[in-house]
């Protein structure tokens, strides 16, 4: 059976008419979907932020509410004034919409639908490649908890939507489909303007149109060549993708931005946990590691042939994924498929005729009713979102506001942003660029160090107060010198005052 026929089984004569379509709804395919989607809310619910979660927010707001595009920094004293841009705020004015329409509830349900998305686009693309609904919903299930660990609430999931849709649209186009990849360009230009993963789509459309430049057999390495119509179809899709790339807010900047970073920016790339290489002496790298060995057991076993693309952008994501563990994502949306393609040897094909609609539609019910007892506990939702951040302390300053600068922990810089302290400016956060430019985030990890100059860095930056985890290096320091006393404390943060010297006003009241 067609992979086409496996995701959208339509009954011939039926198509088109109410009841068709309920079958399709119903079917054994869309059921899996449905699976695989609430499988993705699970995941997705045991992180739902991240740091930058809160400033994305709190940015988006500020673009709704003035009709305008940042071209400088508003939220820190330690580079004021600064230029930046916001690179990813169509993705930013979307959570803050969600925020709005229905506070942290909505920015679960936002949450759960990206996740869900990208699970089911994962499942559509992976049956494309296998024509196995089964075998395609059995990888993309195992897979859930590593998937689960990039569903946290970034304009990032935005992308990874957009990129699957292109590497659907680029199998459909490869398996005779063409009229589909018109919609591309209108897909850049969205892309874009939300995130910089726009690059990797632009890469995989690019390896495509190379590899359709060829044909020949080289072992288990199959390259297939484009018809001149093919070639000069894909040809002009690109070049409007690429036209599109520069009308944005911010012109062409916004496309630039990525390789800005990529070379500009070596410390923001040093310390960020998700820019650090694959360190096999981890668990997570010792799970890639055996995966890789896994699969080269099947590869040498079952004499898998490829096309060219795909080895391609195989090779590429596995050297990237070792590079910045950020990539792995990416891996697994190429890696899924050829799981899926190596399972369907022995997977059933899917037979419309021993359908139980009625069990599915009961099943999927179940499921969106779950969904939405959930997300009726705002309460539970708003501690699950908070659990990890510094509210109390937040609360704490909001009774007591602070007349100094205060120094803040990186990771929670957002969520001062977002919390809109009374004075709200922050030391660092997430926004990584221009603090690296003015030389801030080196001077935040020489004071978190305790470096040698820590004492005369917070001298320099008027430090007054500093809110920060309660077992840091810094905490211990900060307890131990008579010029600081813990005006405030929790489980989660600790927050420092220096002592007002002889003669000079009190700092905090």
């Amino acid at each position: 059976m067609a992979a086409s026929e496996a995701i959208s089984p339509a009954i011939s004569g039926r198509r088109g008419t109410l009841a068709g379509w309920l079958k399709n709804c119903f079917s054994f395919p869309v059921f899996l979907a449905a699976i695989l989607a609430a499988g993705a809310c699970v995941a997705a619910h045991t992180l739902f932020v991240d740091p930058d979660t809160w400033w994305h927010i709190r940015v988006g707001d500020l673009i709704l509410r003035s009709g305008t595009w940042p071209t400088h920094d508003m939220f820190s004293f330690s580079v004021p004034g600064a230029g930046w841009i916001a690179y990813e705020w169509l993705g930013e004015v979307v959570f803050a919409l969600a925020w709005r329409l229905g506070g942290f509830v909505g920015l679960a349900a936002i949450d759960f639908l990206l996740a869900g998305t990208i699970a089911v686009l994962l499942y559509v693309y992976s049956t494309l490649r296998s024509g196995k609904c089964k075998a395609a919903c059995v990888v993309v299930s195992i897979s859930l908890p590593v998937l689960g660990a990039f569903f946290t609430l970034r304009p990032q999931l935005l992308g990874y939507v957009f990129l699957l849709t292109t590497m659907i649209l680029m199998e459909r186009f490869r398996q005779g489909l063409t009229k589909r990849l018109w919609v591309l360009p209108a897909i850049f230009l969205v892309w874009v303007n939300t995130h910089g993963t726009f690059v990797l789509g632009a890469i995989v459309v690019g390896v495509y149109l190379l590899s359709g430049l060829f044909k020949f057999q080289a072992g288990g390495i199959v390259a297939v060549r484009w018809t001149p119509e093919q070639r000069r179809h894909i040809l002009l899709v690109m070049l409007l993708c690429m036209l599109v790339a520069p009308i944005t807010p911010y012109g062409s900047r916004l496309a630039a931005y990525p390789l800005q970073m990529a070379f500009m920016q070596p410390v923001n790339l040093a310390i960020i946990m998700e820019w650090q290489p694959m360190s096999f002496n981890e668990a997570l790298g010792k799970v890639f590691l055996a995966i890789m060995l896994g699969y080269f057991l099947i590869q040498v076993t079952l004499r898998i042939s490829y096309r060219l693309e795909t080895i391609a952008l195989l090779i590429f994501a596995i050297f990237s994924t070792c590079i910045h563990i950020r990539f792995l994502l990416f891996f697994l949306f190429l890696f899924i498929p050829l799981l899926a393609e190596a399972l369907a040897r022995w997977a059933d094909a899917y037979k419309p005729e021993k359908d139980l609609r009625l069990l599915n539609a009961a099943v999927m019910a179940l499921l969106v009713f779950a969904g939405v007892k959930y997300l009726s506990h705002p309460g539970k939702i708003a501690s699950e979102f908070t659990k990890s951040y510094p509210a109390g302390a937040v609360a704490y300053l909001k009774e007591h506001p602070l007349k100094t600068p205060l120094f803040n922990d990186y990771g929670w810089g957002g969520y001062l942003i977002w919390s809109q302290m009374p004075r709200s400016s922050v030391f660092v956060d997430g926004r990584a660029d221009f603090y690296e430019y003015g030389g801030v985030l080196a001077d935040y990890l020489s004071i978190t160090h305790l470096k040698q100059q820590t004492p005369f860095l917070l001298r320099k930056y008027s430090i007054g107060a500093c809110l920060i985890e309660p077992e840091s290096p810094l905490a211990t320091y900060l307890s131990a010198s008579p010029d600081w006393h813990r005006a405030y404390a929790d489980g989660t943060a600790v927050l420092f005052v220096r002592q007002p010297q002889p003669g000079a006003g009190s700092l905090s009241r």
